[in-house]
Formats: structure tokens, C-alpha cells, sequence
């Protein structure tokens, strides 16, 4: 497979995707309830987005293309707002942190498709495992070569990042003595940590094109990267950050 055209955006606009949990409203652990919510939604209002994720008990949401803090800010609030009446529909809790505090991975069902049954028979239990809920930024850039260079840029600060927004100390009912330890379900990924240092698209296009001969990448998505390019929003996606 080769690579997607990097698709230009404006630059420094903004979108921001984040992993929620679902809970029982009973004992509060985790609840394989993604289908139904899903299927609540499907009207909602809002150009917003909602969709499965890796297990049954957790969902993606991702805002709009924003240009401005204050827009951003009022979409995540009507999004709260209408992911919660769905919830309570369902008898169920949405909840954000980093990492659920007392579940455990092996209780976990895969979600039904192709992409995620694909990542199951990869990585094993891993993928159970990778119940964990991040915030991922995304920040628009006008070429591939800017991308890079920004991806580059921002990595020194991937620390600040976790620091800011740490919100997992809790791994099945152990305190972990780690702020953030989602970090390390991520960690476990062979092709996870910083991105290596590619100065140009076309140089990346070469190492993509490496990285797909061994056939362990199919698409960008298969790098679990810090801060990664995604050439089809025409972003970079800042990773680090676990859910508030």
C-alpha cells in the first residue's frame, strides 16, 4: 500500500478526538455497550463525529475542523450534552481519565471489524490491553514538508503534554505510582514511542514505503507514534495526552 497524498488544511486549525468510557451505572466498571450508544446517535446533531473503538467498552468522538479556541470549547460541550442524555437512555455512564481504574483487560471484547479483529490477531492480548482512553489534537498544516517539520518541533515538548494532562495513576485496582499510566498499555506497541526524524515527505514516502515491505504497516494508523502525520486530514496528530 502506498502512502496517501498529503492533503493541505489550513494551517493551525484545529480538531480534537477523545476516547470515553462507557460504565454501568450499577458497579461503575466498564460496560460492553458501545453498539447500543452508537446507535442511539445516529441522529445527533452537530457536525461532530462518534465512533467505535478498539473494545466494546469505550467510543471515539472528534470534533469538527475549529479555527478558534472558544468554537472548539462549545462544540465539546454540546457533544457532552447529547452523548449523555444517549447514555442515560441506556441506563449507562460516560466517563473521561486516562486509563479505568479497576477493570480488567481480559474481561474485554474486541469490537467487530475488520480493522480491529486485524489488530487482535496481530498483537494478542495487547489489543485488550489498549483499553485505554488518550486525547488526540489535531493541528492542520499546508504541506507534508510542514507536518514533518512541526511534528518535529513539538516532540521536545511531548513531556509538557503528559504533564498537563496525566489522568490514569489506577491500572486494575493497583495504584500504579505512575501520573500517566496509559502511557505504558501505548508503549507495549513495537511501533509506538517518537517518530523517527524524516526531514521531508518525500524522504517519509521512502520510509513508509520500507515500513510496508516487512508487512507489519499497512497505513498510517499502524504507527502508535507520540505525534504522528495523518496525510488524509492534512494534520499532525498530537497522541500523548490521556483523557480528562
Amino acid at each position: 500500500m502506498t502512502l496517501a497524498a498529503f492533503c493541505s488544511s489550513q494551517p493551525l486549525t484545529l480538531g480534537v478526538e477523545l476516547e470515553l468510557q462507557l460504565v454501568s451505572t450499577h458497579d461503575f466498571d466498564l460496560a460492553p455497550q458501545a453498539e447500543d450508544l452508537l446507535r442511539e446517535l445516529r441522529k445527533h446533531t452537530g457536525a461532530w463525529d462518534v465512533k467505535p473503538e478498539i473494545t466494546r467498552s469505550m467510543i471515539e468522538i472528534g470534533t469538527s475542523i475549529q479555527r478558534e479556541h472558544g468554537p472548539l470549547l462549545a462544540e465539546l460541550h454540546d457533544l457532552r450534552r447529547q452523548l449523555s442524555g444517549a447514555a442515560r437512555k441506556l441506563n449507562i455512564g460516560i466517563a473521561g481519565g486516562g486509563t479505568h481504574p479497576y477493570q480488567h483487560w481480559s474481561a474485554q471484547q474486541i469490537f467487530p471489524t475488520e480493522r480491529f479483529r486485524y489488530i487482535s490477531e496481530l498483537y494478542g492480548y495487547l489489543a485488550k490491553q489498549f483499553t485505554v482512553f488518550g486525547q488526540h489534537v489535531h493541528i492542520g498544516c499546508e504541506n507534508g514538508d510542514t507536518a514533518l517539520w512541526l511534528l518535529h518541533a513539538l516532540s521536545r515538548y511531548v513531556p509538557h503534554f503528559i504533564a498537563l494532562s496525566a489522568s490514569s495513576p489506577f491500572v486494575q485496582g493497583v495504584d500504579t505510582g505512575f501520573d500517566s499510566a496509559r502511557l505504558n498499555s501505548v508503549f507495549a506497541f513495537p511501533l509506538s514511542g517518537r517518530a523517527p526524524f524524516v526531514p521531508g515527505w518525500d524522504e517519509f514516502n521512502a520510509y513508509f514505503d520500507k515500513m510496508t515491505s516487512t508487512g507489519v504497516v499497512e497505513s498510517m494508523k499502524d504507527f502508535y507514534w507520540d505525534i504522528r502525520p495523518k496525510p488524509e486530514f492534512g494534520t499532525i496528530e498530537l497522541r500523548v495526552c490521556d483523557t480528562p
